[in-house]
C-alpha cells in the first residue's frame, strides 16, 4: 500500500462544486478529455450514494487491461468538505463497496486512485495518489483529511 502526496500546479484548474466531481486524466488538456472505461459504472454506482458529477461529458474511455482497479481522479475542494465533513469517509466507504462488488470472487485487488484536494482560499492543489487493497482506503482517507485539515486551518 502506498499513498503519495504533492502539491501541483496547474493552470486554468477552476471547477467548482460542493460535491465530489470526476476529472478525466488529462484533465490540464482543454479539449479531448480522456476518462478510464471504469469510470462510467463506478459513477452509476455511487451517484446516488455522493454528490458527484463528471467535469465534462465523458466521449473517450480508455480501457486499462489489468487485474488492477484504475479508480477515478476526484476533486474534492475544501469548501465541499466545509458542507459535509463527512464526505472523504463516505466516498472511501463508496469506493471499497465499489471494488469488493466489482472483484467478486477474486482475492485482494489492487486499487489505484488519486484524489486533488483544492483549498479554497489559497487554491493550492494537492494530489493524493492511492495504490494498494481495499483494507488500505483509512490510510487515504487519513492523508486527505490531514491536508484538508490544514487547508481549514490556513483559511
Amino acid at each position: 500500500m502506498e499513498v503519495t502526496i504533492k502539491e501541483i500546479d496547474v493552470p486554468q484548474f477552476d471547477p467548482s462544486s460542493e460535491g465530489i466531481v470526476i476529472l478525466p486524466h488529462n484533465y490540464q488538456a482543454d479539449e479531448k478529455h480522456v476518462y478510464h472505461s471504469t469510470i462510467i459504472s463506478f459513477y452509476k454506482y455511487s451517484r446516488y450514494k455522493l454528490d458527484i458529477k463528471y467535469l465534462t461529458e465523458p466521449e473517450l474511455l480508455v480501457e486499462q487491461r489489468s487485474g488492477d482497479w484504475f479508480g477515478p481522479l476526484l476533486f474534492i475542494s475544501s469548501s465541499a468538505l466545509s458542507h459535509n465533513p463527512e464526505l472523504i469517509s463516505i466516498t472511501c466507504g463508496v469506493i471499497a463497496n465499489y471494488v469488493t462488488d466489482f472483484f467478486k470472487g477474486k482475492e485482494r485487488p489492487n486499487i489505484r486512485l488519486k484524489v486533488i484536494h483544492k483549498e479554497t482560499k489559497t487554491s493550492k492543489l494537492t494530489e493524493i495518489s492511492y495504490e494498494g487493497g481495499i483494507e488500505g482506503l483509512y490510510k487515504l482517507q487519513e492523508s486527505i483529511n490531514k491536508i484538508a485539515s490544514k487547508s481549514i486551518d490556513n483559511e
